[in-house]
Order: C-alpha cells, then structure tokens, then sequence
C-alpha cells in the first residue's frame, strides 16, 4: 500500500513500524473499523488539515496509548460517546497487526562491562538547553567533536523504538550512557552509547510527553525527572530505571506537561501546558479553565513547593448559546523549557496564546518568575488578544474573536540568557510569528530589539526555539509562507543574527532534495519541508533538522552546508525492532562523547511517523 503522509507518499516498507506479515492483520470486517470510519476518519485520514496524526501513526501506537487519548488525551471529545466495548473494538482493529517486540529487550541486554552505569558520571548533556541558560551551544571538548568532523559523520548505529510513531524527546547523556524517552509508548530507556545495546527500560501509564533532565538526589545517586501526558512529574533512578517518585503538577485535569523539567538547586522546575484547545470544538464543554504555570518541586521528594501562575485562577463568565457555563481567563500554556537566571534568582519562560476571555497581559508573553517564591516579577507581551483554540474564530467556545486576533502566535520555544558584546546580559526568544525578540532583563524586560521574518502561523514561523554562539543567534523558521513585500525574508531557512543588533548576519535557505535515490525510493517525492526544530550549534557547526527528514549542518560563520544525511527511510537496528526515519522535529540532537546522536520520525500535523535513535561518528 502506498499511503501519503505529509511530505512523500511512503512506500510498504516504511510502514514496518506499524504491521508485522506474522500478526493478525487488520481488516474491515472487525468492528473497530466501522468505529473508525464514523468517529476518527474525518481527522486521521487526512492529517495535512487536521493537523492530527495520520492513520499509520495511530496503527504504531501501544494500545494502552490509543486507549489514554480517547479518555484522558486530545481524542476524548471526540470519543466521549463511544462505550468501553466500542473503544476496545476501535483499539483492537487499530493495533491488529503490529509486530511482536516482546523479547527484543533481552535480545538487545548489554553485556559484561557494558552493562553497568556509572553512577557518578558527570553529565555530558543534562537538559534540553544544554544548560540553565538554555544556550543550546556546545564545545569541542564538551561534545568530542570538532566543525571539521562533520563533513566526516558516518552512521554508527540504529535502534528501533517499539510502538511510537513520534520520537519528540532529546536525549541526556552521562558517561557511557544515553537515556531516551519513546513518547507514546509510554517508555524510558538507557543504551550505551558505544553499541546501543540496552541497559533498562521504564513503562509508564500515560504517554511520557516530555524531554528529560538528568541530576543528583544525593551524590553517586543520579536521578532523571521527565514529565508525562497526565500532567504528572516522574523521577526516575538513573542507575536502574526504577521509579522514585511521582508527582501530580496539574491545577486542573486538562494540564499537561511539554516543555523539560528542569533540575537545579535541589528543585525541579516543571512547566505546565493544556489540552484544552482540542476539547473546545465540544459545544458541551466548559471552555475554559486550565493555566500555564511553572512549579517547583523538592527533587528528592517531589513535594509541591511553589506554583507561579502565568494568570489568575479562572471563573464563570458567560453561557454558550448552547447554555454552557464558561470560564476565563485561560490559556498562556507554557510549552518550552525553563531558563534558570542565578544572577538575578529570576525564572524565565514563554507563553502560548489565550483560549478564554478576559484578555490578559501574560499571553504570547516572556514572562518573569522568582525562583525562590514564583511570584511573577514582570512580563512582556509580545501580540496582545491572541485568542486561539479549535473552534476559533466562529465556533461556539469563541467568545472575544470579534475584539481580538485568532493567529497561535505562541512562543514555542525557549528563553536564551545570552551576553553582549559588552558583557551585559540579554534575553532570546523565538516567537511563531516569525519573530526573535531581545529583552533587557535589568530592566523589566525592556524591548531591546526584534527581527521579524515572516507572518508565521500556528506551525510556522519559529517553532521550538533557537540556539546561540555566544555572537550570533541562530533561528530556523518552519513555515513555508512565499516572500512578500511585508516580508521580504519569509520561506524555510535558518538565520543568523547579531545577538546585539538583531542584524541578519547570513541566510541559509531550506530547498527540498527530490532527485536521485531519494526520488525513486518513493512514488511521489514533495518539497514541503520546515526547519522546525530548534537549532543546536557545537563548535561552529550548526546542526538543524527538518520536517522533510533530513539532517543538515550548517558553517556557524559563513552559512556554508557541511554535511547532509537524509534519514527518511528504513535502517537495520541493533536491536532487531523494524525502524524507519520520519521527519524530524521537536527536540531532536544531541552530541556526546565523539558522537552525534539524533531521533527521526514525527507523527503530527501531516509529517511522517518514525521510531529510530540514530548514533553517528567521523569516519577515520
């Protein structure tokens, strides 16, 4: 079957992941099938509208996943008349199929000296920022690699992850050891980082939504925070993958956390993010009442300490013409990673856009928390009555449209705590509108300077953020929109900037590769690509990736391409579960120890699912 998904048509072989020839496969007499066609098609069948997860995606998941976001997850408006009997029948046809990968843990269980884990590495990647500061930049000696590897980067190993279309979370690394989340198989594991043999594996519940933060209960005992899709913070022994605490962060049930906790001082700095956007298309639902909000817990406990609220806690407003009770305010969901200011015990992070009205100030916004107490110190709003959700701007749930602006102009990305050239502290960010803003951060947030490129969109612009160099700031943009007169500079590329005039100092373009082998591996080969994940810059190299699937590295100077690995297509694994590469998005790379490690496949908004850990090294 030839299914097109996104960017190409993708071939039999590329469904691997999801079908097994051994299994029971899927047919249109089970049930389940009717069920899908009646309640999931209209979405599923077509993800470049919906912006839902394609057919195949769903196939790949672990069936206790499916079940998760027809009750709890995105899905349960759209499930909510269906009967236990009828979930498990739509749960059944949709996994029928996939293949048995029970016994491939063992099979691929390190052995002898590979097996252990240093408790008392120091850890060469601890966090999605790379550190408090969120600088995403990387030394020689901190990463092993130099710029002139790079063009020299060869394919070391492959691991398949089981029953995860979407591979969202970067890798931490200490020591010999990389430890990985499979998002929707609900899993954490360790490998080594020389082999990809195994080491442990963790199942959670829920879906695990988060990247991971990797720290120290107490020393020789390292500890991984991760955050899931139930809104619940986890510690996890970094030793042997047992479970240490678990923490339930939410201030209402549609709370969800998506960008890193992160670890410093003996705390835990997780912040929350909503699902309430896809409930509001339900006329019946009390749209709405979930905040994004920053809350620190005790990292060897995981007690509540503190909760720094992104608005005030939401009441009833108005009735639908349905006769629903309303709330509001709500929205500003908190998305990315926190930024950790010692300097001024300040915490930084960037907000998403308001679902309910009253209009408030802290929405699309970089907001100001204190660390030690969360009370909110400052914001700056960067587009004010931004009311956004589902069923915006003519649905029932969409009270304000009329005085406001629907464009999901969230800031998806992390604050950067970057210097000047003169030694003073500035503040980065990269908005979904196509914008980087400079902040003073002595000043309250003062607007220093903003470079905007496109009109953005609600995957566009600058997606998850962006990197610096220490005297550039790197930003990719993901949406395609044509250049315009209002925006000369719009189109998929990554740029780099002044980081003290906001002065566009180089332009890389993005061009989709259809020629050659890539063109015939598939039966239609498209150039809709987006640099959508945030940049990672190692030793003048600036790795970035795209949701066409391929891997490029960028000269940090010059803008010159290095190297370029297309990972769409099947690999041969390590570990003997099927894999293919997909688009690559979120939070992709990291490199460690010599090598660069990266994760490939996106099943969401219309990209290519994909489950493969892919480790590379210089050629000698």
């Amino acid at each position: 079957m030839i299914k097109r998904i996104g960017l190409v048509a993708i071939s039999a072989a590329l469904m691997a992941i999801a079908t097994d020839a051994t299994a029971q496969p899927a047919t249109d007499a089970m049930p389940g099938k009717a069920i899908y066609d009646a309640t999931c098609a209209a979405c599923h069948d077509h993800p470049e509208a919906s912006r839902a997860p394609g057919r195949a995606s769903i196939r790949a998941m672990r069936p206790s996943s499916v079940e998760y976001h027809m009750t709890v997850g995105y899905m349960r408006t759209q499930a909510k008349n269906l009967s236990p009997a009828q979930r498990k029948d739509l749960t059944d046809w949709l996994s029928a199929g996939q293949p048995d990968n029970s016994g491939w843990l063992q099979r691929a269980q390190c052995k002898g000296a590979a097996a252990r884990i240093d408790a008392g590495a120091k850890p060469a990647i601890a966090t999605w920022g790379l550190d408090a500061h969120n600088t995403r930049a990387e030394t020689a000696a901190q990463a092993g690699l130099h710029k002139a590897d790079f063009a020299k980067l060869d394919l070391a190993w492959a691991v398949g992850l089981p029953q995860t279309p979407t591979m969202r979370s970067q890798p931490v690394v200490a020591g010999d050891t990389l430890y990985i989340v499979a998002s929707d198989a609900g899993r954490m594991y360790a490998f080594d980082v020389h082999t990809g043999c195994a080491k442990w594996q963790f199942e959670d519940a829920a879906p695990l939504r988060s990247s991971i933060s990797y720290g120290e209960l107490a020393p020789g005992r390292p500890v991984i925070v991760a955050g899931d899709a139930n809104g619940f913070v986890l510690a996890i022994d970094a030793r042997d993958g047992k479970p240490i605490w678990r923490t339930d962060a939410r201030l209402v049930e549609a709370n969800r956390i998506t960008g890193t906790p992160v670890i410093y001082n003996g705390r835990v700095f997780a912040p929350l993010s909503a699902t309430e956007i896809n409930h509001a298309v339900d006329e019946t639902y009390e749209c709405c009442k979930a905040q994004g909000a920053v809350v620190a817990l005790d990292l060897k406990t995981g007690k509540k300490l503190w909760v720094g609220r992104t608005m005030v806690e939401a009441t009833k407003t108005q009735k639908s013409r349905v006769g629903t009770q309303m709330w509001g305010p709500s929205g500003a969901p908190i998305w990315s990673t926190p930024a950790i200011d010692k300097k001024r015990g300040l915490l930084y992070v960037g907000t998403g856009e308001q679902n309910s009205i009253p209009f408030v100030e802290t929405t699309d916004a970089i907001v100001a928390f204190d660390l030690a107490t969360g009370a909110r110190k400052w914001s700056f709003q960067a587009t004010a009555r931004d009311l956004w959700h589902y069923a915006c701007p003519k649905g029932p749930n969409c009270f304000g449209a009329e005085t406001g602006i629907t464009v999901d102009h969230d800031f998806g990305g992390s604050v950067v705590i970057a210097k000047r050239a003169d030694g003073r502290d500035i503040l980065l960010a990269g908005q979904k509108s196509g914008a980087v803003w400079a902040l003073d951060p002595d000043n309250n947030g003062k607007l220093v300077w903003t470079t905007r490129f496109s009109k953005g969109g609600g995957n566009g612009g600058i997606h998850w953020g962006v990197a610096i160099d220490g005297h550039k700031v790197f930003a990719a943009l993901n949406d395609n929109n044509p250049p315009s007169a209002d925006y000369p500079m719009s189109g998929v590329a990554l740029h780099a900037l002044d980081i003290d005039t906001g002065k566009v100092i180089w332009t890389a373009k993005g061009e989709g590769d259809c020629s050659g082998d890539r063109k015939a591996r598939y039966a239609a080969c498209q150039t809709r690509i987006g640099f959508s994940p945030a940049p990672l810059v190692v030793d003048g190299a600036v790795v970035q990736g795209s949701v066409d699937g391929i891997l490029r590295v960028f000269d940090a100077d010059s803008g010159a391409e290095l190297w370029r690995y297309d990972t769409m297509k099947t690999f041969d694994t390590v570990n003997g579960v099927a894999a293919n590469g997909g688009a690559i998005d979120s939070s992709p790379y990291v490199a460690a120890g010599g090598m660069l490690f990266v994760v490939s496949g996106y099943g969401r908004f219309g990209e290519v699912p994909g489950n493969v850990l892919l480790a590379f090294k210089p050629k000698k």
